[in-house]
């Protein structure tokens, strides 16, 4: 299907019409992720970037809608938009315990969301950028996967404003504003920005005893305000707040693995944020730039749903009927101070640059969890951290740079919970990078690069009374990553091309387990266990490509191959040389659009996953799965309006499982369960610019 719908995509391209005027220069990037602000051309990491016209151009206003569109990135279908990530195979599949430990980082203008990053829209954003790889250097211990970083758009000195509005099946309603300039005509005048997007849904799924649509559907706002102040001409002053309000339901398992339940008792899946940052950069002194970073996020989020997933009509003499529930607050404060050297200030004769930092950030958060087996359970967490942080990068030649970077963290938590349990771990852990970059020419350049990531060891709270051991606790997990790449920038063919190929060695490899309670086997309990031994190795490649003036071609593909071994703690099994659990062996993208000097815009787009494994402690796999997407439209100086089509196929594919006993019609035999995703929808979306 992708070599047939490229072959079509490049006829009907070559029988357009060529119109005479410049290309549309395909930029270099900056990646503000890095510590130093680079060029994602320099950088020296496997990288993907999205940047707003090519948001606009793909119709996403979730990250959920390119998240499984960037190569060797997948997702758990735990929740109502994505929350659990995995970045090359590394990543939770679930959060039940009470004491976050995320393996995948994930900010949004600088404000900490790893572990909860449902709030992701899309709606008046910059940029997206996506590391791959540790990048514990930059970001810590939250960062042994990878980081995704969303950059929202910045206030302007002149005056925009947008409105944006969307209509579509599955009752999908959007509306979307914007308004940015300065806040008065004078020269210093503060610039502001503000945006807010509303988006209503169905989910996708038919409640048939309770005869409703929407038990499954998403009611979301976001709004982000920022303003920027100049006290002097050296010094500048952003403010940023975020608001969001996901009010979604969770119905979305049904005991015959499709689109229509019978629960009684339909879940949430919500999420209340309020968040800020002040950021403060400062270049009066000619040796360095003092970048000064303060955050502070609160979040209060529901998660329920019918334990069940049936009704007491079901069957009425063997059923049981049970409900879980989750409320989760959390809140997070974070200050980092980063010293940045000018060109004035380069140590060794002007040939190397300098960067450094220190960090610290403290997290709290309570839980209160109520399950009808269970019982209620309240849990306290909190965990503090303390990181020092460097960088030098050395010229060794006018094309080649020598770059090395450390990390050194210190990381403090205490947990308490209303069944007895209480932890105090305390860890010092440390990473960083070696990097090694030529450029081969203007338009090549080229990278290896060795680094190593951490991640905190921790304890598994929420287990009863007299658990071995072997349960309780699990201990910290390091990567080494090994990686070779070479990014280019072909401005006269207009093409950008990126290769990568890594291995990733992890030690003590984390994992997420699940398991009827140890000891009464009596109720499911949630932990984390560390397995033997883990490698993750594979190929990441991107390209775009204007062969025209007005047509574009774009894809990408990731390769990901896994081992595994080690003896899950919930079975009496031993994993041999099998592949990880949301690992699948390839996925990729190929898609092509063109406009018109007339306005006139058509793109597909077509994305394949492979199958894999669901879990650690059993077999069942997901099926391999195409998903195509169409949009057409008229783009005008003042207007645009797009015809879209997501799914178009309406293929059935799966972004979660479990292997497990949940029907009473047969006796509760372990059977498959699946979390199916996004149905096929189309739909009309406007927008206008004053």
């Amino acid at each position: 299907m992708l070599i047939r719908t490229s072959l079509l995509a490049s006829l009907v391209a070559g029988l357009l019409p060529v119109y005479a005027q410049e290309a549309t220069q395909l930029d270099p990037i900056t990646v503000s992720a890095d510590l130093r602000n680079s060029q994602d051309q320099d950088l020296g990491a496997s990288t993907s970037v999205l940047t707003t016209q090519q948001l606009q151009d793909q119709g996403a206003t979730h990250f959920g809608d390119v998240l499984l569109q960037t190569p060797n990135v997948n997702y758990s279908g735990q929740s109502s938009r994505p929350r659990h990530i995995q970045i090359r195979g590394m990543g939770e599949r679930d959060e039940y315990t009470g004491a976050p430990n995320a393996s995948v980082g994930y900010a949004i203008d600088d404000i900490d969301f790893s572990g909860i990053g449902m709030v992701g829209s899309l709606f008046d954003v910059k940029q997206i950028e996506i590391l791959r790889g540790s990048q514990s250097t930059r970001y810590g211990a939250s960062a042994i996967a990878g980081l995704i970083n969303i950059q929202s758009n910045e206030p302007t000195a002149q005056s925009e404003q947008m409105i944006e509005a969307s209509a579509g099946t599955d009752s999908l309603r959007e509306l979307g504003v914007v308004s940015s300039g300065a806040l008065t005509k004078e020269a210093n005048s503060p610039h502001y920005r503000f945006s807010m997007f509303s988006h209503k849904s169905d989910g996708f799924r038919d409640n048939a005893f309770l005869n409703r649509s929407d038990t499954n559907g998403r009611d979301e706002l976001n709004i982000r305000g920022k303003l920027r102040f100049f006290p002097s001409a050296v010094t500048t002053v952003d403010l940023t707040y975020l608001h969001s309000d996901l009010n979604n339901g969770y119905d979305a398992w049904s005991l015959n693995n499709n689109f229509t339940t019978l629960s009684d008792q339909p879940g949430k899946d919500t999420q209340l944020s309020n968040a800020g940052a002040i950021k403060v950069t400062h270049k009066g002194n000619p040796n360095y730039t003092l970048i000064s970073t303060t955050t502070l996020a609160n979040s209060n989020m529901n998660y329920s749903y019918d334990e069940d997933w049936v009704n007491p009509t079901f069957d009425p003499v063997n059923g049981y009927s049970s409900f879980y529930q989750n409320d989760k607050h959390r809140r997070t404060l974070s200050q980092e101070l980063r010293a940045i050297s000018t060109p004035a200030s380069r140590l060794f004769n002007g040939t190397t640059d300098w960067l450094l930092g220190g960090y610290g950030s403290q997290l709290d958060e309570s839980n209160i969890t109520q399950s009808t087996f269970g019982g209620t359970n309240r849990t306290d967490y909190s965990m503090r951290k303390l990181a020092a942080f460097g960088q030098l990068d050395h010229a060794l030649t006018k094309t080649t740079t020598l770059a090395g970077g450390l990390r050194v963290e210190q990381i403090n938590a205490d947990f308490s919970g209303s069944n007895g349990d209480n932890f105090t771990p305390s860890e010092t852990l440390w990473g960083g990078h070696i990097t090694l970059s030529e450029k081969l020419s203007k338009l090549h350049t080229a990278y290896i690069s060795l680094s190593q990531g951490y991640k905190a060891g921790g304890f598994n709270p929420g287990l009863p009374a007299n658990s071995d051991e072997k349960y309780l606790r699990y201990g910290s997990e390091t990567a080494i990553n090994y990686e070779l790449g070479i990014k280019s920038h072909l401005s006269e063919a207009h093409l950008n091309s990126k290769v990568s190929l890594f291995y990733t060695e992890r030690s003590n490899p984390q994992f997420d387990g699940y398991s009827y309670d140890p000891i009464t086997h009596g109720n499911w309990v949630f932990f984390t266990e560390n397995l033997s031994k883990a490698s993750n190795y594979g190929v990441e490649a991107e390209f775009n490509w204007q062969p025209q003036p007005r047509w574009q071609v774009f894809g990408n593909a990731g390769l990901l191959m896994t081992d595994i071994s080690g003896s899950p703690l919930n079975t009496d099994i031993t994993i041999s040389n099998r592949q990880q659990a949301h690992a699948p062996n390839y996925q990729l993208l190929l898609g092509t659009q063109y406009r018109t000097a007339q306005g006139y815009f058509a793109r597909i787009d077509i994305n394949s996953v492979d199958r894999f494994y669901f879990s650690n402690s059993h077999d069942l796999q997901s099926n391999a799965y195409t998903l195509a997407n169409v949009r057409i439209g008229y783009q005008a100086k003042a207007w645009e309006i797009f015809l879209w089509g997501r799914n178009i196929s309406d293929e059935k594919y799966a972004t979660r499982g479990f292997y497990f006993g949940n029907n009473p019609q047969t006796g509760y035999t372990d059977e498959a369960y699946l979390r199916l995703g996004d149905r096929q929808q189309f739909g009309l979306t406007t927008r206008f610019y004053f």
